[in-house]
């Protein structure tokens, strides 16, 4: 060009709404309060002044006082997102303005049993992640879109470890099964079973009853028993933010080898790949019935190839270099989270140490199953029920690397170990699951005996209903084809115990309380040697994998 300048140097267009303002106002039309600038969800961007601040306007002619008030609440909403940009477009030099506005902008929740055990690696952190179906706040078009239904109360449908490297460098997620048979710790009635308030006794349940019936405090409790991880930190994801987040990106792709028409889901699919929304995301995340004869399992593969989608799609240039959709994203995000309050302190700080985070960090691994259709009689019907019966030796394996944070994808090197008694106890009392029947018909000797389990480290011990027979002499533990390991630890916390193989009972512990109860004793369990090298691996992809090819 004649002047030197070229195209680059000329004004962008859009950038008189962004340039700062002299108090006063200059004179200019460009600067009257009645200019159209860029919006943002529909709303005008703020104008910033330089000098002394101004006070707030005065409504105009066409703008009722409720609404100019409503107008200024959004200016100054988005006079922080604009901070939000930066952050995900600059260093960490504007860390302070993020940690100011995620704190005070996202919704925080009590939850009790977080935080370290004494033998936690420093650094490693897990998380609860729970995708919570919470129908409450939600219009009847919403919940019809989102194939809700209208019924009262809360239930989570997904439950994730999410499980950061000491280094904060690598993250593992296990999801766990929501038909997992697990022990249901006592707690309060939240009223849902029984008068609010009254004593709930420890009891076998599928993992979703556990936040139904107590919420995060019960959920934390129940997860930490079943996996014996402890949990640093919970969040909790509400279905309809998760589809608002989808729509701030954009939308993400999925794939499936078969054509999907899931009515309990809504969801129709063609075969292949396909560009989602955030209702059929919801709906491919969610889809159970058609897809997989009611399975969860199927489900799992689908929301983890969903969650690295998403990861990368949130992680792409496009995102980042757009102030726009970055923040749209991260105000979804917000509004659909809700993170104990140390989290939320501290969450700035963790996004900025994992920001060089890829999909092939990112490590998917499946609880191992001995029976994923394992019929149980539950407390709650006279039929029995469709449960998810892990592989105990397998899962221990692999709650153990999550606990250890050791990697997850292959077993460690066979090492050499010390000269072990053959006969000596290799399950831990806290991974033992024994039902405590009463033989004698003595009023609460189950609950007495449960009791007296726990004390010794028995956690996962439950109080079956009613007698089970009347004047057993003898203690008896009864445990199946694949429970004797277990039951061996349980003999020697209860001398004088016989023990009886039931083959139809699997790897569960039945333990009848006889006459000559007089409680339990602490027992001490021999290191475990490592693996064999032909012993079966864990199942796992990393988000780089479960991408669309």
């Amino acid at each position: 060009m004649a002047d030197g300048r070229d195209s680059s140097d000329e004004p962008d267009p859009l950038e008189r709404y962004f340039r700062p303002r002299p108090a006063g106002g200059t004179g200019d039309p460009s600067d009257d309060g009645e200019i159209e600038g860029v919006t943002i969800d529909g709303v005008p961007a703020p104008r910033v002044t330089v000098d002394a601040p101004r006070g707030p306007r005065r409504p105009g002619p066409g703008l009722s006082p409720r609404a100019a008030t409503s107008a200024r609440r959004q200016r100054r909403f988005l006079g922080v997102t604009g901070a939000i940009s930066a952050f995900v477009l600059l260093s960490s030099g504007g860390a302070w303005a993020f940690q100011e506005y995620v704190t005070g902008a996202i919704d925080k929740v009590d939850v009790e049993g977080l935080g370290k055990d004494k033998d936690a690696p420093k650094g490693a952190l897990t998380i609860l992640v729970a995708g919570v179906d919470r129908r409450e706040g939600l219009t009847r078009e919403q919940q019809r879109k989102a194939k809700l239904g209208r019924e009262p109360g809360e239930r989570s449908d997904t439950m994730l470890l999410v499980h950061i490297s000491r280094d904060h460098d690598k993250v593992t997620v296990v999801n766990l099964p929501r038909d997992s048979y697990v022990t249901i710790p006592a707690h309060k009635s939240n009223g849902t079973e029984g008068p609010k308030g009254s004593s709930v006794p420890s009891r076998p349940g599928k993992l979703t009853w556990s936040y139904q019936f107590g919420g995060p405090d019960l959920t934390v409790d129940t997860i930490k028993r079943a996996t014996r991880v402890s949990i640093d930190h919970y969040v909790e994801v509400n279905f309809y933010g998760f589809v608002n987040m989808v729509d701030a990106l954009g939308g993400v792709d999925v794939c499936t080898e078969t054509p999907i028409n899931d009515k309990k889901s809504g969801l129709q699919l063609p075969a292949g790949k396909t560009h989602v929304d955030g209702l059929k995301a919801l709906g491919f995340a969610r889809a159970r019935y058609t897809l997989t004869g009611g399975s969860d399992l199927g489900r799992i593969d689908r929301q983890q190839q969903f969650m690295a989608a998403m990861m990368k799609q949130a992680l792409s240039s496009k995102t980042l270099s757009d102030p726009v959709k970055s923040t749209r994203f991260l105000n979804a995000a917000l509004d659909s989270l809700r993170v104990d309050k140390k989290l939320a302190k501290g969450l700035p700080k963790l996004a900025e140490q994992m920001k060089d985070l890829s999909t092939d960090n990112l490590t998917f691994a499946k609880v191992p199953l001995s029976n994923p259709g394992h019929n149980a009689m539950l407390w709650n019907s006279g039929q029995p029920q469709s449960t998810v019966l892990w592989d105990e030796e397998r899962a221990r394996d692999l709650f153990s690397k999550i606990r250890k944070d050791e990697p997850v994808t292959k077993p460690p090197k066979p090492s050499p170990s010390p000269s072990k008694d053959p006969g000596g106890l290799t399950v831990a009392p806290g991974d033992v699951q024994v039902r405590v029947l009463n033989g004698v018909g003595t009023p609460r000797l189950a609950a007495k005996a449960a009791g007296d389990l726990e004390d010794a480290g028995f956690d996962n011990a439950t109080v079956g209903t009613g007698v089970a027979q009347r004047g057993l002499a003898t203690t008896q533990i009864q445990y199946g084809s694949a429970g004797e390991a277990a039951a061996k630890t349980l003999a020697a916390a209860i001398p004088g115990a016989k023990l009886k193989k039931v083959s139809s009972l699997g790897s569960r512990l039945q333990l009848l309380v006889g006459e000559d109860w007089s409680g339990a004793k602490k027992v001490k369990v021999q290191a475990t040697s490592a693996p064999s090298p032909d012993e079966k691996e864990l199942e796992t992809d990393s988000a780089t994998q479960k991408l669309c090819k």
